[in-house]
């Protein structure tokens, strides 16, 4: 089984995947820290799921190259491409934030924004806190599912 993580943040990242391995060893789980290499990632290889981030760089920031414009809404900029060009993966956003854009939209509004438009790729959100346990919990859900 493939899984794709596409997240910026090193740490969360990173307590993500050591997650995935240690309850997971059968899922080869790759990361991506931003909307073009996440993208790039989905259009070369066939995942059989994607945890997204929703607000992301433009570009990986590890590359020298200056990280682009902050999208607050990359996840879901994501989820638009991979319905335009018929991407099956089923996608669970992974954040940490309750609402997005400057307090504009909370998370049950986006949930229900991206629940209509992408329905069949889009199987809800889990809010991570990194002190908290719950996140493992329902991503535990989410993988057992398949």
């Amino acid at each position: 089984m493939k899984g794709l993580l596409i997240e910026d943040d090193p740490n969360k990242a990173s307590k993500v995947v050591s997650f995935i391995k240690q309850e997971y060893s059968w899922i080869n789980i790759e990361h991506r820290a931003s909307y073009q290499s996440g993208l790039q990632s989905l259009f070369e290889i066939e995942f059989d799921f994607i945890l997204l981030d929703m607000s992301l760089p433009t570009y990986d920031q590890d590359t020298g190259n200056f990280p682009g414009k902050p999208r607050n809404f990359g996840g879901r900029d994501i989820l638009k491409e991979m319905k335009r060009y018929q991407k099956k993966s089923p996608v669970k956003i992974l954040t940490q934030y309750n609402e997005f854009d400057g307090g504009s939209i909370s998370i049950n509004e986006l949930h229900q924004m991206l629940e209509e438009k992408y329905h069949d790729i889009y199987r809800g959100y889990i809010i991570y806190n990194s002190k908290r346990t719950e996140w493992q919990d329902e991503l535990n859900a989410f993988l057992s599912s398949f």
